[in-house]
């Protein structure tokens, strides 16, 4: 765990506040491997040093006092034990985009950022690409009203209907969708029913934290 600090820790501290002692978190053990943790800070990198140009430029705000606290030392353990268990390269960009997300400040309402980063670290590689991609097939101007018929057709780019629909019952269980019973439309006709997709709030905080569909800056 120490050695795996050792290598996060100086790319955290360049935001500005941050001061993680490595003696806080001596005697947890992440299981992570070497390659993984040099990945994650790869990632962790790029996304930090993305975020520090964006506050200098007043396009994104740091919560000053948020990266002083323990919450944000849980986010950090969070994003290794979430490293431990990612089974892509684009799972840890996103834990990285995450956990650098975790340091900005969001307008109201207040994000719980350790329920948020328990989702994320939840999330196989395919829920979360079916959960970015998921935007795509809503309306871009607000994604969270609009809803995607539960008998749907549709899929993403490089999955089967079949796969597509299995991740979206998963992001179910994640708390990131819910059936709910909209008004039919006309494109829905040929789907037999008003039962329809809906991004949940707990959706729109991990969409939030890791700026992606609406958020994204």
């Amino acid at each position: 765990m120490t050695q795996h600090l050792e290598r996060l820790l100086p790319v955290l501290a360049t935001i500005p506040g941050v001061n993680i002692p490595v003696s806080i978190l001596q005697g947890i053990y992440i299981a992570a491997s070497q390659r993984k943790i040099e990945q994650l800070e790869q990632a962790l990198r790029y996304e930090v040093g993305l975020l520090n140009q964006k506050i200098e430029a007043g396009t994104l705000r740091l919560d000053h006092e948020y990266v002083k606290s323990e919450a944000f030392t849980t986010n950090v353990m969070q994003a290794l034990r979430a490293a431990e268990i990612a089974e892509s390269e684009d799972k840890l960009r996103f834990i990285a985009r995450a956990l650098a997300g975790c340091a900005l400040s969001f307008p109201p309402p207040t994000l719980d950022k350790v329920q948020t980063m328990r989702i994320v670290e939840g999330m196989s590689g395919r829920e979360l690409k079916v959960f970015v991609d998921y935007f795509q097939l809503l309306d871009p101007i607000d994604p969270y009203q609009d809803s995607l018929p539960v008998n749907t057709s549709a899929t993403v780019a490089g999955l089967t209907r079949q796969e597509f629909l299995a991740a979206l019952l998963g992001l179910q269980q994640l708390g990131l969708l819910s059936k709910e019973t909209v008004p039919s439309r006309d494109e829905w006709a040929d789907t037999g029913s008003g039962l329809a997709w809906k991004l949940t709030a707990l959706a729109r905080q991990v969409a939030t934290l890791s700026r992606v569909g609406p958020e994204e800056e």
